[in-house]
């Protein structure tokens, strides 16, 4: 039988242990509050803040709002922060400001179409196609390259062939290495735009690129081929490679072409080159497309009105040499389009051009 001290002492213990629990939530509750209303405090739901530094040496106005991700986004909104912006409604308004072909005016009268080939996204396989389209309408089409120029060379060239364009006339340039620096001779193409246009044609600047991975591999099997070596040697050389020296990724060609000096003393960080690539395709660039040859081709033809003399190959990823990617390899090529921000970029240009996540703005 139970004496009365022993129900004297499970009732205060009962109640110490209602104490503690009641006062272990209220701290509970306390430590969280202060973490949501405090700037200084946060709640660590593995999120990556970014420091936010957008110092460039750019002369053109630069958006300094941060962009967070969206767990971000709520818990600085939960804080009581106003100045904060989400990526996706920021792609969204730049993708309403990209150049764009009327279709209702197409096809156009005639033109100049620049091709600006990034390495490695299968340009060559357009300029050839660009080239059966000009051989079948010799008669009102002209072909011009920067094969064998020097940037002197390739900028007075296209001055002479857009001078005097004809009222049927097109004029299809093709840019690859050493043709322009984009990121600081955006005042030139301006110039041959308004010299077109004085002319009552219309100029178009169009360009390619690829999927990050798939960039990679187009450029990892172009130095195999070029290797006279074994396949664990080259191997090994491409890891160490990537991981202290990126190459040149899309970003840094499309801003700097060849000029690797250009590169080495650019004093942007990563986000200040994406940004700046991404004005320079939504105010320059009127077709821009990823991993899609096609889309290309029917927008060249839609444009001029013209039928398509063939077809354009498609890439092949394949190797005669057996060249076998690894999953070291795979995760040196994640970390090196990190690196040279070609990760970044063509994920924003996804967003810009193609929509890619604007469903989400619908839920």
């Amino acid at each position: 039988m139970i004496s009365i001290q022993q129900i004297l002492f499970y009732a205060v213990i009962g109640a110490a242990t209602i104490i503690l629990l009641s006062s272990s939530i209220d701290i509970g509750v306390a430590i969280v509050g202060k973490a949501l209303s405090s700037p200084t405090m946060t709640i660590d739901f593995d999120v990556d803040f970014d420091q936010h530094d957008d110092a460039t040496t750019e002369t053109e106005t630069v958006d300094t709002d941060p962009i967070l991700p969206i767990t971000a986004r709520k818990l600085a909104l939960a804080r009581g922060e106003t100045v904060v912006s989400d990526v996706l409604p920021k792609l969204l308004q730049m993708s309403s400001e990209t150049r764009k072909i009327n279709e209702s005016e197409l096809p156009y009268s005639c033109g100049a179409v620049l091709f600006y080939h990034i390495p490695g996204t299968g340009g060559k396989a357009i300029r050839d196609w660009l080239k059966k389209l000009v051989e079948a309408h010799e008669e009102i089409a002209t072909f011009f390259s920067s094969e064998g120029l020097d940037y002197a060379g390739f900028a007075s060239g296209v001055d002479a062939q857009i001078q005097s364009i004809g009222s049927n006339n097109w004029k299809f340039i093709y840019a690859h290495d050493n043709s322009i620096v984009l990121g600081d001779d955006s005042h030139r193409l301006n110039q041959w735009r308004d010299v077109v246009a004085s002319q009552k044609c219309r100029f178009l600047l169009t360009t390619t690129f690829q999927d990050p991975m798939d960039h990679s591999v187009s450029h990892t099997k172009k130095e195999f081929a070029k290797c006279n070596c074994e396949m664990e040697i080259f191997k090994s050389f491409v890891q160490k490679l990537v991981e202290f020296k990126p190459w040149r990724g899309q970003l840094d060609y499309l801003l700097y072409n060849t000029d690797e000096s250009r590169i080495e003393h650019s004093t942007m960080d990563q986000k200040g080159k994406v940004k700046k690539g991404l004005r320079l395709l939504k105010n320059q660039f009127d077709v821009v497309v990823i991993d899609d040859h096609n889309k290309y081709a029917d927008t060249i033809l839609k444009v001029t009105g013209w039928p398509s003399p063939a077809e354009i190959p498609q890439k092949v990823l394949s190797d005669s040499r057996d060249l076998v990617f690894t999953k070291e390899m795979v995760s040196s090529w994640g970390k090196m389009s990190s690196k040279n921000g070609d990760a970044d970029f063509i994920d924003a240009v996804n967003h810009v051009f193609f929509n890619s996540l604007g469903y989400l703005m619908e839920q």
